[in-house]
């Protein structure tokens, strides 16, 4: 046992963030342990939902595919992981075999990354990067949206392609077909309906269906959680696509660890089941009110997968068992299997695992503990069947004494008081503000101080970052009317600017400064003063005109961090725009002036860190 248990490792199927390391494992095999690596630098110790953000934000070149996020997505996971790699680099390497998977957005079916699925499409994985894969597999709605994957599946008779697999016959030739002919999809289309290979079955067909040109991916825990219905199929079922060549053996697909056990060419199965479902704790039920609408949405997605993978589960568990009862005879092949779950930490630390964001930004205090108590998790994972068997009895006893070493060096102290200290506040990326404050006069046009309001955005990547201000900017404007110096009106430019800032980050403080421009739509409301001392000059029916005008604003501000959610804000800033008004009468310009439109704003006020 010069090999290790991991080297024995034949198939990975994973689903969403797993798709990460399962890919990255496979192309780079033990490499990814080095922590000095591409995978720790990247992605475990790198923010990742930060870059992904930003390439949408501050990458004009990716603008045109913000209708098309995961194709962002994959670019960004070849720069930072895969490179130009493809399916095809994983042909040289003799296990794991990959399975990525994803969900078919129009029948809700499981899709997997194998040439298997891509036959039915008529389609070449080995020219797929792998990048695409696991950003397919990793494509949550709402944040990414669904990738396109071309089928080239046109009607035999026009030169379609020449799959001659399960499901390629049509319902016209099916009664004409005798038993030998008939293949798993044929004989599932005379049985019962309700079935699951009848269900699987018509998933085969529509792959095959010339008017499904494009395809639309989404994120494959939508229809299976824990990548664990590839592994059902292949060691509970035959049903699998196959290719064959023109004397009908089968030379690819159709990956099956039932016909090995079959054919007593594997004698055990080890089905290792990595469930790291998460459960936040929620307060709902205290309160009369219900939740909100972003927290029904969030449930409304996550409790049918919580559920569709606890049943997933269910069938793994009685999968085992039924198969296991078949070890008494002397060459019966031996199925086991093994869940690693975060519900088999001891409390505290299961509130803390349990209570992490899945999502691609974890601190490195996470990222330790999860390492390690992953580790433990493993070493210590009692088997589905024998009961009391753990994976350390399974290497004694079925693989010839293979020793399970404990990690080197102390582990760390994994609780939810330990996080709160070790953690801190999390980065973010879209911040919006709502602040009020007092606007000081700039130049002598203005007519001294006086109250304001506004929202402001920031797009931070720190050190640099994106600031918009949307809205009004008023000023009280003062102008010499029959020699009399009086406030004659307030100037409103509802402006739209945009700008970069700098930010540095102390502890829970953050200081952010920069620059913005924008052009405002100029109007001009004349003050009761105004209308008074025109009115002494017989000049009635007074109204207000003003120009366009470009602004300008330097700012700075500093937000304190109330918690992952909330900061407290103060603000400075100075904004200039010049611009032109005037009074007419009866549709007659009777008072013109070029003014100086420059405050100084002070505010405070309330930050929410949007993402």
């Amino acid at each position: 046992m010069e090999r290790t248990l991991l080297d024995e490792v034949d198939v990975i199927s994973s689903v969403s963030g797993g798709s990460f390391t399962a890919a990255y494992y496979a192309l780079n095999g033990g490499a990814i342990f080095d922590e000095a690596g591409p995978f720790h630098r990247k992605f475990l110790h790198h923010p990742v939902q930060r870059d992904l953000f930003a390439h949408a934000v501050y990458h004009p070149s990716e603008w045109a595919r913000l209708r098309s996020r995961p194709e962002i997505a994959a670019n960004l996971y070849s720069s930072l992981l895969f490179g130009d790699r493809t399916f095809a680099d994983l042909k040289g390497k003799p296990r794991p075999y990959l399975i990525l998977n994803a969900t078919d957005m129009s029948t809700g079916a499981r899709f997997e990354f194998t040439q298997e699925q891509f036959d039915l499409l008529c389609a070449d994985l080995d020219r797929m990067p792998i990048a695409r894969g696991v950003a397919a597999s990793s494509a949550f709605p709402g944040l990414l949206n669904s990738m396109t994957i071309d089928s080239f599946n046109t009607n035999p008779k026009d030169g379609g392609c020449a799959y001659d697999g399960p499901g390629s016959h049509t319902p016209e030739e099916r009664p004409t077909l005798t038993p030998p002919q008939k293949d798993w999809v044929d004989r599932a289309f005379q049985g019962d309906r309700r079935s699951d290979q009848y269900y699987a079955a018509e998933q085969v067909v529509a792959y095959k269906d010339p008017r499904r040109r494009h395809l639309h991916l989404l994120d494959g825990g939508l229809a299976d959680n824990i990548g664990a219905r590839a592994i059902l199929q292949g060691v509970g079922t035959f049903d699998r696509p196959v290719k064959r060549d023109s004397q009908g053996r089968q030379i690819l697909g159709g990956w099956s660890a039932l016909t090995l056990m079959n054919q007593r060419k594997t004698k055990t199965v080890l089905v290792v089941i990595v469930n790291a479902k998460t459960g936040r704790e929620q307060d709902w039920d205290t309160k009369t009110a219900g939740p909100g609408t972003p927290s029904v949405i969030n449930v409304s997605s996550g409790v049918p997968m919580g559920n569709f993978s606890r049943e997933t589960l269910t069938r793994v568990r009685d999968l085992v068992r039924e198969a296991f009862p078949e070890r008494g005879a002397p060459d019966a092949p031996k199925i086991y299997g093994l869940e690693v779950a975060f519900q088999d930490l001891p409390e505290p630390e299961r509130a803390l695992f349990s209570n992490m964001g899945t999502n691609f930004d974890l601190d490195p205090y996470e990222v330790q503990c999860l390492i390690d108590r992953g580790g433990s998790l493993l070493r210590n994972a009692r088997f589905i069947e024998p009961a009391g068997a753990t994976l350390s009895s399974f290497a004694h006893d079925e693989l010839a004494s293979a020793s399970i070493g404990a990690p080197a060096g102390q582990p760390p102290v994994c609780t939810p008081a330990e996080g709160k200290k070790k953690i801190g506040v999390r980065r973010h990326y879209l911040d919006v503000g709502v602040q009020a404050g007092a606007a000081l006069s700039g130049s002598d046009d203005v007519d001294g101080s006086h109250f304001s309001a506004g929202v402001a955005f920031r797009a931070t990547r720190p050190p640099w970052g994106v600031v918009v201000d949307i809205g009004p900017q008023t000023f009280p404007i003062a102008g010499t009317v029959s020699n009399e110096r009086l406030r004659i009106g307030d100037l409103r430019l509802w402006s739209f600017m945009g700008g970069i800032a700098r930010s540095a980050i102390a502890g829970r403080t953050e200081a952010t400064i920069g620059i913005s421009g924008g052009y405002g739509l100029g109007r001009l409301n004349p003050s009761l003063a105004a209308r008074d001392t025109f009115g002494r000059l017989d000049t009635f029916g007074l109204e207000g005109r003003a120009s366009n005008a470009w602004l300008i604003k330097p700012q700075s501000s500093v937000w304190y961090n109330l918690n992952d959610r909330w900061a407290a804000t103060v603000s400075a800033s100075y904004v200039f725009a010049p611009s032109t008004i005037r009074f007419l009468s009866n549709g007659s310009s009777v008072y013109t002036q070029k003014v100086d439109a420059s405050v100084f704003r002070v505010g405070a006020g309330i930050g929410f860190k949007v993402f």
